[in-house]
């Protein structure tokens, strides 16, 4: 995405902490949307209502960067009959989100680049992307990360990266049509080790395993 350097001046420009890089790339890899918007690109966090805390949780923690606090949405679904009530907030549009958009949606589509392994390495970035689509199971202690959007290629990338920078051996299943990351038992107990500093109390239940 190429933009010209007298437009480049006009816009908001937003310097990203650490933390706050490390937040972004859980966040893209979990339920996050960038978003072309004008001549730049905003991130898009949108939860459930029962993760109401964690999405003003991303928010607090990105409060410099957005222009407005959280705000509830509700869809009508025909299908189901019936509304769900989420909650959504957005950044400014921002240079700084150009690269990571052309990072993760090369093609227009979100998947995950060849380098992830050079990405993905921190501990707050796989707590952020597990907090988004991870879940424990029910019969086990084996854990699944939805990832159902990916490639099977993407969630070969990711499993390397996974098993090179958190020596998390992980693997992909096949759920119903499409694939998902599992985390046998054998290494759960470590990867909840690794994330469970960074879980929001009200997530805790998905690090929470059985004796």
């Amino acid at each position: 995405m190429i933009i010209p350097w007298e437009v480049r001046e006009t816009l908001y420009s937003m310097l990203l902490s650490q933390r706050q890089t490390d937040i972004l790339i859980g966040t893209i890899l979990g339920d996050g949307h960038l978003e072309k918007n004008g001549h730049g690109v905003r991130l898009k966090v949108g939860h459930g209502k029962k993760q109401t805390e964690y999405t003003y949780w991303k928010y607090f923690e990105m409060k410099n960067l957005t222009p407005s606090p959280p705000r509830s949405v509700k869809e009508f679904h025909k299908s189901r009959k019936m509304f769900d009530e989420s909650v959504h907030f957005a950044t400014f549009s921002d240079l700084e989100l150009v690269k990571w958009r052309d990072l993760f949606y090369e093609s227009g589509v979100k998947a995950i680049p060849k380098n992830i392994s050079d990405i993905l390495r921190s501990p707050l970035s796989l707590a952020v992307w597990y907090m988004d689509d991870g879940y424990k199971r029910n019969d086990c202690n084996a854990l699944r990360i939805s990832t159902d959007s990916f490639s099977l290629n993407d969630h070969h990338l990711l499993v390397n990266c996974l098993e090179k920078n958190f020596e998390i051996n992980a693997q992909i299943h096949k759920k119903d049509k499409t694939n998902n990351i599992y985390i046998p038992n054998k290494f759960t107990k470590k990867f909840c080790d690794i994330v469970r500093p960074y879980i929001v109390d009200s997530l805790l239940y998905k690090v929470s395993l059985a004796p």
